[in-house]
């Protein structure tokens, strides 16, 4: 009898996957090569949301771009404290210290891109850089060939002189002015979202020349008329607390901080040690809770830091030519926090000067 024949034919390739067929069914095998990404990636860009890099935001946030998708657990930044940790750091001082962010790096742009969210605002007119370590690695497990540290850096907004006084005796009843921007700005850029006011005392002392500044949020309301300088005839009285302020100078006993809340006590008045306002003032001291009179001309231009109950600058006695001048809280032993009568202990006058300042958006 006749018997069908089974015909098997084998047909192999050169990457040795095999094909077999037969007349009644194929089966197919592929074997697929794989390729090992041992690329490095790197950094492509690290920026903030200004286009001027001299001109950034002290609310800004900080942007790095790597060449390849990033593993995010290896992306990490310093959240705690300003110890620089994590992989991605941001600082003004040589990475002396970190900025402390708000929480790990965001990412996105399919893991590409990771923005940094500083805890507190920067610091005015400063310069950070930023560095990545060899600690980052790509998806495929690559870490940096270097670390990868800006040249340059980012420079944070200086502010701008509204007021500035060199006189701290008043002529008469009024301030002399060495200088008055006013007219450049106008009500509403003062309460346009994000604007921030500040002040800024200088004077030498024993040969060392000091300096104090403070920055805090507008508050409602706020108008250039009433930032003048306090005098019997304009009767400017601001006595307010302030959020938001940060604190720099190089006075021993003040405390930097880059965030806190402030205590504005502004009038041309005399005033009492009566505390008002159950914020902690002493009714037996002049500190940063007194009660003008809303007459009389002894004066008293004082920022406090409230948070840490102490004079970060006071100019007091207007209308005297040895007028009351300090940084931090009076150390005399009889003396008040706030340089009131402060007399002999006070500061002196060589190179004074009190400026008025004003930061806007972009």
């Amino acid at each position: 009898m006749f018997q069908p024949q089974h015909h098997l034919v084998c047909l192999k390739s050169s990457d040795d996957d095999t094909t077999t067929t037969d007349d009644d069914d194929t089966t197919t095998d592929d074997n697929s090569s794989t390729t090992t990404d041992t690329t490095a990636p790197t950094v492509i860009s690290v920026s903030t949301t200004a286009d001027n890099q001299s001109s950034v935001s002290i609310t800004d946030n900080i942007t790095v771009t790597f060449s390849e998708a990033m593993d995010t657990t290896y992306v990490t930044t310093s959240t705690s404290d300003t110890n620089c940790a994590g992989t991605i750091r941001v600082s003004s001082d040589n990475f002396s210290s970190c900025v402390k962010m708000s929480s790990e790096p965001a990412s996105s742009n399919s893991n590409k891109t990771f923005t940094l969210d500083p805890y507190d605002n920067l610091t005015v007119s400063t310069t950070y850089k930023t560095r990545v370590t060899t600690g980052v690695k790509d998806t495929a497990g690559n870490a940096l060939n270097s670390q990868y540290e800006t040249s340059s850096g980012f420079t944070t907004l200086a502010p701008t002189v509204l007021y500035e006084t060199t006189t701290p005796t008043r002529s008469g009843n009024n301030i002399v002015y060495s200088q008055n921007n006013s007219t450049s700005y106008s009500d509403s850029d003062l309460q346009a979202d994000g604007a921030r006011i500040g002040y800024r005392m200088e004077v030498t002392n024993n040969g060392t020349d000091y300096y104090a500044e403070t920055i805090f949020d507008a508050w409602d309301g706020i108008t250039l008329s009433s930032l003048l300088f306090p005098t019997v005839s304009n009767g400017n009285v601001i006595q307010r607390t302030v959020t938001n302020m940060s604190v720099a100078s190089n006075y021993p006993t003040v405390t930097n901080t880059s965030s806190t809340s402030g205590r504005l006590e502004i009038w041309p008045w005399n005033y009492g040690q009566g505390a008002q306002n159950n914020i902690g003032g002493d009714n037996s001291k002049y500190d940063f809770d007194d009660t003008h009179s809303g007459n009389n001309n002894y004066g008293s231009m004082q920022v406090h830091n409230l948070s840490a109950a102490q004079t970060v600058m006071a100019w007091n006695r207007h209308y005297d030519s040895n007028p009351d001048i300090g940084f931090g809280n009076n150390p005399a032993n009889d003396g008040h926090p706030d340089w009131t009568f402060s007399s002999g202990s006070s500061f002196g006058t060589s190179n004074w000067k009190f400026q008025v300042l004003l930061i806007l958006q972009q």
